[in-house]
C-alpha cells in the first residue's frame, strides 16, 4: 500500500492504477531475485527502455556502497 500511495502522490495515478503498478513492481522485484528478467521502464524523458537485469546473488559482481542515503523511490538492479 505504501508503494501505491507513492504512485498516487508523485505520479497522479488513480488508486486502481497505483495498486496495479505497485503489484507489478513487487512481482518484478521477486523475479529479479531468482533470475535474469526482461522488463520495460519509462525513463524521465518519457521514452520506454527495454532492460535485462537481475538481483540474483550469484550473477552480480561485487558492489561497494557510495555512502549516500538510498532513495526509496528507486528500484536498483544489475543490468545484464
Amino acid at each position: 500500500m505504501l508503494l501505491a500511495w507513492q504512485f498516487v502522490k508523485k505520479n497522479g495515478f488513480t488508486m486502481g492504477e497505483a495498486l496495479k503498478c505497485a503489484w507489478a513492481n513487487m512481482k518484478l522485484k521477486a523475479d529479479l531475485k531468482v533470475k535474469i528478467v526482461e522488463f520495460y521502464f519509462k525513463k524521465t524523458d518519457g521514452t520506454l527502455r527495454q532492460a535485462f537485469g537481475t538481483l540474483k546473488e550469484g550473477l552480480i559482481g561485487e558492489t561497494k556502497g557510495t555512502g549516500r542515503k538510498p532513495n526509496e523511490n528507486l528500484q536498483v538492479y544489475w543490468d545484464t
